[in-house]
């Protein structure tokens, strides 16, 4: 997972204000007659930097009343949640933060954070054009604290040549979790060191993500409806789970791939690994790499091939109402439609909004990304979010081990998520969550 990435996971972009004196911190005094500034932290490298920056100067061309400033916040994209946890303790915290979305239901736990909801009823933001689990994913208890930034989605990449070479019919529209396996196995060749899949298990959340759309489309979910007991261990989960231990296990046709370092990404970019579970962060690296890949949506169980997305968020924090209204100001020009298409052309990214997918550019995108067609429509299998609950990455963590106990065949299914369970539901009972 990139960001991971979906994600991931790929972009990260905090914007925060500045300290008289001190960069990145709260507290500077408008000059008189001058601009509200904002200050970006941007975790991005190379083109996506380069992409934040380049939008961020016209923006500031025709907003004189507003200036951003850009800065890398002193942190990786995966670093930023400490950074920023700090930042606020110490007063020194941003006006907006780029954040993955499975952060913020415990960033929205500050009262430092803004409520935007008020800004979102303006009918020039068309907040119904965002996908409605970006939608979701911004909004805590009734309130709006963030505006989409990112979103996508977990595919199936596969190599072409790999699969023709083993005389595997790449996958169709209608393949299931057992074709899955079937492909995965024939085409393993222990001779050549090519494996068929590859899954995670260095314990982070890339290991479980890709473990949630196959229980959802079984039926299953994570936590129970009011988020205070796993459900992820019902015969849904355990069917998911015991699936990609036999696949590990019994046909040893999965990578296991025990570095944060994505070895398995690595190993697709090689030619050595005939499926890959990923998302669009990865398709310029395989462009580079010069990989001759295709593209499916996720197998389906009964029909659905439900997937999951990451959705990442711009979320907004307080110092004066000044400088909520010029964050709010520049994360609608950022998140309107012609910049985003801007955006996603220089990175890869999927469109936040249903109608950048009608502009006259979008053609061009598609063509600098093949297969990013597929995984565009690809949004409308992602129905859900992970859960809303400040506990959730302790959650995560306790199934990221029972996969990898599992898949290094120490664990069944069942025990190794009841453990997880028992470990959740404790975790879960702690007040405040």
């Amino acid at each position: 997972m990139r960001r991971a990435p979906i994600a991931a996971l790929l972009l990260a972009v905090l914007v925060t204000g500045l300290v008289t004196g001190c960069s990145g911190g709260g507290g500077q005094e408008r000059a008189a007659g001058g601009p509200v500034e904002i200050t970006i932290w941007h975790g991005q490298e190379d083109t996506s930097a380069k992409s934040i920056e380049k939008l961020v100067a016209r923006f500031n061309q025709s907003h004189p009343d507003i200036k951003v400033n850009t800065e890398s916040g002193g942190a990786t994209a995966d670093g930023m949640l400490p950074k920023l946890t700090a930042a606020l303790a110490s007063d020194a915290y941003p006006d907006i933060a780029y954040l993955y979305g499975s952060w913020t239901p415990n960033i929205a736990r500050n009262p430092k954070t803004a409520d935007l909801t008020e800004f979102t009823k303006d009918p020039a933001i068309k907040w119904q054009d965002f996908w409605a689990n970006e939608r979701e994913s911004v909004t805590v208890n009734g309130k709006v604290i963030a505006f989409p930034a990112v979103v996508d989605n977990m595919v199936v990449l596969y190599n072409k040549k790999l699969l023709a070479k083993a005389g595997v019919e790449a996958p169709g529209p209608d393949w299931t979790w057992d074709d899955f396996r079937v492909k995965a196995k024939q085409v393993t060749s222990a001779k050549d060191g090519v494996f068929g899949a590859t899954w995670p298990i260095s314990g982070g959340e890339e290991a479980v993500w890709g473990l949630w759309p196959m229980l959802w489309q079984a039926g299953g979910d994570i936590l129970t409806p009011d988020h205070k007991k796993a459900a992820f261990n019902s015969a849904a989960g355990q069917q998911a789970l015991g699936r990609l231990r036999d696949m590990a296990v019994v046909d040893k046709s999965v990578y296991l791939d025990s570095s944060p370092a994505e070895k398995g990404q690595k190993l697709f970019e090689s030619g050595r690994l005939g499926m890959f579970l990923s998302g669009p962060w990865v398709l310029p690296d395989l462009q580079a790499a010069k990989i001759d890949y295709g593209v499916a949506q996720l197998p389906g169980t009964d029909g659905n091939h439900e997937t999951i997305s990451g959705p990442d968020n711009w979320m907004v924090f307080e110092h004066d109402e000044g400088r909520v209204k010029a964050a709010a100001t520049f994360l609608a020009w950022l998140t309107a439609a012609e910049q985003q298409l801007e955006w996603m052309s220089d990175t890869g990214s999927l469109p936040i909004r249903e109608s950048i997918t009608k502009l006259p550019g979008y053609k061009d995108y598609v063509a600098k990304y093949p297969g990013i067609e597929v995984i565009s429509a690809n949004l409308a299998n992602a129905k859900r979010v992970r859960p809303p609950t400040t506990r959730y990455p302790r959650v995560s963590a306790f199934v990221a081990e029972a996969i990898a106990q599992a898949l290094l065949g120490r664990s069944d299914a069942k025990t190794a998520l009841d453990q997880a369970a028992g470990k959740a539901d404790a975790a879960l009972a702690v007040p405040g969550s």
